[in-house]
């Protein structure tokens, strides 16, 4: 990828929240409906990672940065984290704070609101998943100081007083920031990780664990439905890539410089982009589609919802001081939708390190859109199918929809 083109390139072209609700999270009943709103009552609710959680909603696409000061300058920073250029509480972007969770107020979930499904239209997006959560604190582990998910979804079935038309589900894509972390250190290391045993090995056992994974958590969702006589819909989703092939116009220099890292968060080579693009992410589709299919529930792929905006992509815009020393930021439609490799003079925080190459909030709003699409029509057709979503250069998150997947 030239990034000295796509500077001279920008150079001329210079929700509500829905939070947890604290009787649920202490998993006492929900609360009850005002008196004759019964559909006040549907919950969607979400199960998995951080990828559904809504980790990386704080930023607005990425900021350029300035190698030479060793990081992002501060006014970029500030303009592209919604806390900052929005007067917002870090609690109203990630809730509830004290689980570490990053349920996001984009979340994917919010896109279930207002939604048809079997007991009506949905009224509460619920989002239990949390970041950095395996499949095991789904099913059956205790994580970030919360109860098992599948345990918090059975306490809303068990309650008379809400119903649930819809559970959303990710599981299975650990491998994908692992493979990321070790393509950026080799990068760092001028080795290749696409070629690489070490590497390659323990990423596609991941890879291809993650259908038995996905199925045994769908299955066990499906128990806990039929124990409590519910006609709610399971949707498994796929994973989103976040990083784009590589351009094979770029040049060797350019590939190897640091400002790859250091100016644009991109610290990989364009053969392990390819690798993660041709490999990795369609084979985790593949695997989470059989799951879906094997178990009969619905599938959403949203693999490539992200396209054409991908952090890597030529195509895309960071936030930049202009000669005049003011801050451009790019709009949603030409913005990176996931967040970066940010390189800074000292260590991130964890929490920062945390939402690298997730759904930025732009990513999430498509997210949200495509969801919201994808179980309209799940309604209108009244049967399990096989859906998938996909961006575009130039094309904003609210122009997202579902189709039909071959």
């Amino acid at each position: 990828m030239s990034h000295s083109r796509r500077r001279r390139r920008r150079t001329a072209a210079l929700c509500a929240l829905v939070a947890l609700p604290a009787s649920l999270t202490a998993m006492a009943p929900a609360p009850a409906p005002a008196p004759g709103a019964a559909t006040d009552s549907v919950y969607a609710v979400a199960l998995g990672d951080g990828f559904i959680a809504g980790e990386g909603a704080r930023w607005k696409g990425n900021a350029e940065g300035d190698w030479a000061k060793g990081g992002v300058p501060a006014e970029l920073r500030a303009a592209t984290d919604r806390t900052q250029a929005e007067n917002l509480p870090l609690d109203s972007v990630y809730a509830p704070s004290a689980s570490d969770c990053h349920r996001s107020d984009t979340a994917e979930i919010h896109g279930a609101k207002g939604a048809p499904s079997p007991h009506g239209e949905i009224a509460h997006p619920l989002n239990l998943a949390c970041s950095g959560a395996q499949t095991r604190h789904v099913l059956s582990e205790p994580y970030r100081s919360e109860r098992p998910q599948l345990e918090q979804l059975k306490a809303l079935l068990a309650s008379e007083r809400t119903k649930v038309g819809y559970v959303v589900v990710s599981v299975g894509g650990s491998a994908l920031p692992e493979a990321a972390r070790r393509c950026a250190a080799s990068w760092k290391a001028n080795a290749y990780c696409s070629v690489d045993p070490a590497v390659t090995g323990p990423v596609l056992k991941s890879v291809k664990a993650a259908e038995q994974e996905a199925a045994d958590t769908v299955a066990k969702v499906k128990e806990a439905l039929a124990a409590a006589g519910s006609s709610a819909r399971i949707v498994l989703q796929s994973y989103p890539a976040t990083l784009a092939p590589g351009d094979p116009a770029t040049t060797a220099d350019d590939e190897h410089s640091w400002t790859r890292w250091g100016t644009y968060g991109c610290p990989f080579y364009n053969r392990d982009l390819a690798w993660l693009n041709t490999q990795v992410y369609p084979a985790l589709s593949a695997a989470l589609k059989k799951a879906a299919t094997a178990q009969q529930v619905s599938f959403l792929d949203v693999r490539r919802v992200a396209e054409g905006h991908e952090v890597c992509h030529t195509s895309t815009h960071q936030a930049e001081l202009t000669t005049r020393g003011r801050v451009y930021l790019p709009a949603a439609a030409d913005a990176q939708w996931a967040r970066y490799f940010e390189r800074s003079k000292t260590p991130l925080p964890a929490t920062d390190e945390a939402e690298s190459l997730h759904p930025n909030f732009y990513g999430q709003q498509a997210l949200r859109t495509c969801l919201s699409d994808a179980l309209r029509q799940l309604a209108q057709a009244d049967k399990n199918l096989a859906l998938q979503c996909a961006g575009a250069p130039r094309k904003a998150p609210s122009g997202v929809t579902a189709t039909t997947a071959g």
